[in-house]
């Protein structure tokens, strides 16, 4: 089919171009809003009345993002446009914007737990119709109402509170405890991907490229927030595409982003920390030291720290150079620590990292930091000051 009704009670419809000629489908199933994810020239779609689109086009509210169906096209920062038009269509005239419906409760970035999504209706229980398409109705069209189920329904899609074992069977992990919940980064990949398969209850061909999946998840991480461009998390995204572009002309970045500058981490000083072997001196502290994982069980161990960019790097990166040698920031020491590479190298643990800046194992102390309550401190034989234990009985 042209055109398809997504699953639930949304007069939500996604499908391809060709479904804009069938002017009267679009007007009986109450579709109010028109959302095209791809350019097209108005005058070169006409219904089967041989009227042109820009003609019986008028009686919807039609909003164009242009877009290629291409991995590396950017739909991220459409994501929120595309939502809140969707969301306008659907609910906008009838109950007001979504966070009316929550009267400012704040419930998770979408609608409470037990509201399901086949339990959201219009006032008078019926709503206005929203029809996204793109060329196909597979890919561009589909993102956008993957984005749409995230940011709505949060608590459906969430691995935390729904288990993918009910929603996405394909794509479930081992449940994790009650005391064990996982952040949005861990969960994002199970998150759009239990919603992709809710759309193919009715849009079997769905299948956004692995450009758009991966957008998605950062989507779901970042909190599917109403502006994505002053988010740390799209910042440093569009950084790294800023930097692939740099490096496919052979040349490293004409503007340089160090995170600890960028964002400041909410760190007890607990956790890894990493010094000058010479000098003592901090080089790199959990938050920014990357999770590192070997691409080979039956390598040797990895030998090297990879870090992201960080301010004492400075000096060495605005030399412009693709590679180079890291040397501990201490005036006093000034002593090799790593190197780096823009393109990025082999890990002795056979994984490719991209960029790369390493700190050599040999050349830094990896020092671990604890906070210690008073089960540990008990168990480490230190001894802990007495604790006023509550009377039992009466007062």
């Amino acid at each position: 089919m042209a055109l398809n009704r997504i699953d639930g009670q949304d007069e939500l419809y996604v499908g391809g171009l060709w479904a804009l000629r069938r002017s009267d489908s679009l007007t009986d199933k109450g579709i109010t809003h028109v959302l095209s994810v791809v350019g097209f020239d108005p005058s070169s779609i006409k219904n089967f009345k041989e009227e042109p689109w820009s003609e019986y086009g008028k009686e919807f509210r039609h909003l164009i993002i242009d877009i290629d169906d291409v991995d590396d096209a950017n739909i991220l920062v459409e994501l929120p446009r595309a939502v809140k038009f969707v969301d306008e269509g659907l609910r906008g005239s009838k109950q007001g914007s979504h966070e009316s419906e929550t009267d400012g409760q704040d419930t998770g970035g979408g609608a409470p737990l037990d509201q399901g999504i086949d339990d959201v209706r219009a006032a008078d229980g019926k709503s206005p119709g929203v029809f996204v398409h793109c060329a196909a109705g597979k890919s561009r069209s589909v993102s956008v109402i993957i984005a749409y189920l995230l940011w709505r329904y949060p608590n459906r899609f969430d691995p935390n509170i729904t288990p993918l074992a009910l929603s996405d069977p394909s794509h479930a992990y081992p449940p994790a405890s009650a005391q064990q919940k996982r952040s949005r980064k861990e969960t994002s990949t199970e998150a759009v991907h239990a919603a992709l398969t809710f759309v193919r209850r009715t849009r079997p061909m769905a299948e956004p490229n692995p450009g758009f999946m991966d957008q998605l998840a950062l989507w779901w991480e970042m909190g599917c927030p109403g502006d994505v461009e002053t988010h740390p998390i799209y910042q440093r995204w569009a950084y790294k595409r800023e930097v692939e572009e740099n490096l496919a002309v052979g040349q490293a970045p004409t503007r340089l982003r160090f995170e600890d500058e960028e964002i400041q981490p909410s760190d007890d000083g607990s956790g890894l920390s990493l010094r000058c072997k010479k000098c003592r001196r901090t080089l790199a502290t959990a938050p920014f030291i990357i999770d590192h994982k070997p691409s080979d069980k039956n390598a040797a161990g990895c030998q090297h720290f990879f870090l992201e960019p960080l301010g004492w790097m400075r000096s060495v990166l605005e030399q412009g150079e693709l590679n180079g040698r890291l040397t501990c920031p201490n005036p006093k020491c000034g002593a090799g620590v790593g190197r780096y590479d823009w393109k990025g190298f082999k890990c002795s643990c056979s994984g490719w990292v991209t960029p790369a800046f390493s700190l050599q194992r040999a050349r830094v102390d990896d020092v671990v930091k604890r906070t210690l309550g008073t089960a540990a401190g008990q168990a480490m034989g230190i001894r802990m000051p007495p604790v006023v234990r509550p009377r039992g009985g009466n007062l």
